[in-house]
């Protein structure tokens, strides 16, 4: 193998070139955890209703679901009225344990349930959620708009719940949009006031008077003094806007007047919050999804909706693509700036060790090679790339590179004795090939009842042992054939001229970037002294 290490080397690299081409193929799930086995239905009435109409509703979904108590997938269902509003109600369904029976899974039996009770009138909003397992996240898909006009945002909302309501594997369409308790408001005509010799602030007292009553004096009734307040007859809260129009308001002058005269009536919805993201209003839209394959595409066409037809009519409105795989791309931007300053630190540390720019470059090589054998772990097993495999492989990086920082100690101390590099290659390889197979195959070992599910497979154990498992084989055979062979191409003279510049071209490069890191700071600790 080391007389065609060209060939190893070359192979090896199109194999893993290979495998992280079926990087596209590899689901992404931001937070792969065990589910738990119920799910909530929460109810919400429109604004005003009252504890009775939303205790009858309540009662209507428990009829439709309760003949799915008892089939082996339902054990129970527990409703809860009035936790959070009079208007507002949870209904909880808990499920058989997958090891107890149940044959489908929860998002089946949740469309089940969906489907029994569509057509159930009288609510304003039903949504059908699975329990949340591991750390909060944000829905598969969501977008936020900003701007200062808020009625383009409720359009803008608008159209995009109406636009992802026409994608099936999306449910769970709402936004951040509270609609506020209904309301009468009053505006008052000025100069028809003025003219009845009227200010804003004798109309406004007058309405204060009709709704909340004039302190008249007080009695006492058995040593208790109660205040007595007047007002009008029938001017309470279920009086109609008709009857109050028909309220006479006494002028200056002594006359009395229609309402309706220098006021108008109309019956309005009030803002229950208005959200501000550094100083401009925003509101959300976000959606779940059955099958997440699709939301990237999802995002794009709501983009190219939002840009082709929305934004030229209302340039004030700003659209920004949230939802889960953007909070899984911000955390892998993270991570990789960790990761690279982490290969940094491991290449200083084994550059100064070796005192050789190119050495710290060849151990380097059993990380890719790691990374291939988690890509294959990840395509062939379905399993999703999410937070605790990209932790892992995190990991991975700093366990592949052990056994090669021994190799290659292994083959310069044999070449400091004045063994050619061919016979010390192979010295070094025969000599660790048994300790560099025993340490991975007792850390696989270690690995592998966690990796495959002994005892009770883990969302989030099972394909994070997986993934070092996988790299860890991957990083053993390179480490034995790979790195000598890479050694050889860049240290042994017989291995050709073009070899031999390269190896020149990589130290002179590495050479020139130390040197460069070097001069800046040593310019600026000259600087931070002069100053």
């Amino acid at each position: 193998m080391y007389d065609r290490r060209g060939a190893t080397v070359g192979g090896f690299f199109a194999v893993a070139l290979l495998i992280f081409s079926t990087l596209a193929f590899v689901r992404v799930d931001l937070f792969s955890a065990e589910d738990f086995s119920l799910f909530y239905i929460e109810i919400e009435m429109p604004n005003g209703a009252n504890r009775a109409e939303t205790s009858r509703i309540v009662r209507e979904y428990e009829n439709r679901l309760l003949p799915l108590v008892g089939n082996g997938e339902v054990t129970n269902i527990v409703s809860t009225i009035g936790a959070a509003s009079g208007n507002a109600a949870e209904i909880l369904v808990d499920l058989e344990e997958l090891k107890d029976g149940r044959k489908r899974s929860i998002t089946a039996v949740l469309d089940d349930a969906k489907k029994l009770t569509q057509d159930i009138p009288g609510t304003e909003n039903v949504l059908f959620r699975k329990a949340q397992s591991g750390p909060p996240t944000s829905s598969p898909v969501g977008f936020r708009l900003r701007g200062d006009d808020y009625a383009a945002l409720e359009r803008a909302s608008a159209g995009i719940q109406e636009k992802l309501a026409s994608y099936p594997e999306l449910f769970n369409i709402e936004d951040t949009l509270e609609s506020g308790t209904p309301e009468l408001r009053i505006k008052i005509n000025e100069e028809r006031a003025a003219a009845y010799g009227l200010s804003v602030s004798a109309v406004g007292g007058f309405i204060r008077g009709v709704r909340d009553g004039i302190p008249a004096g007080s009695i006492f009734v058995n040593n208790e003094e109660i205040d007595v307040i007047v007002r009008y007859d029938g001017a309470d809260a279920s009086a109609s806007i008709a009857s109050l129009q028909e309220l006479r308001m006494p002028t200056p002058s002594g006359k009395l007047i229609p309402f309706s005269a220098v006021c108008t009536i109309e019956l309005a919805e009030g803002l229950a919050s208005i959200k501000r993201v550094d100083g401009k209003r925003e509101v959300s839209v976000s959606a779940e999804a059955r099958d997440k394959k699709g939301v990237p595409s999802i995002n794009q066409e709501i983009e190219r909706w939002f840009r082709q037809e929305f934004a030229p009519e209302n340039p004030g409105v700003e659209l920004v693509t949230g939802g889960e795989f953007s909070e899984f791309a911000d955390l892998l931007l993270q991570i990789l700036r960790v990761f690279l300053l982490g290969v940094f630190l491991i290449y200083a540390i084994l550059g100064a060790q070796f005192k050789s720019y190119t050495q710290p470059f060849i151990i380097l090589l059993s990380i890719p090679m790691a990374f291939a054998g988690v890509f294959l772990f990840l395509a062939v097993s379905g399993t999703p790339f999410s937070t605790t495999v990209l932790y892992a492989a995190v990991a991975l990086a700093g366990i592949s590179v052990n056994d090669t920082i021994v190799l290659i100690d292994f083959i310069n101390i044999d070449r400091a004795k004045g063994m050619p590099v061919r016979e010390a290659v192979i010295d070094a390889a025969s000599l660790r090939l048994r300790p560099i197979l025993l340490t991975s195959l007792t850390t696989i070992a270690g690995l592998l009842p966690t990796a495959i599910g002994i005892g009770g497979y883990s969302a989030v154990w099972s394909p994070m042992a997986s993934t070092i498992v996988f790299g860890l084989v991957f990083s053993t055979v390179t480490a034995v054939t790979v790195i000598p062979a890479m050694y050889g191409i860049l240290y042994d003279p017989r291995g050709g001229r073009h070899f031999n510049r390269l190896r020149f071209a990589v130290s002179g490069a590495f050479g020139k970037l130390a040197a460069i890191t070097a001069a800046k700071f040593a310019h600026g600790k000259k600087n931070g002294s002069a100053s």
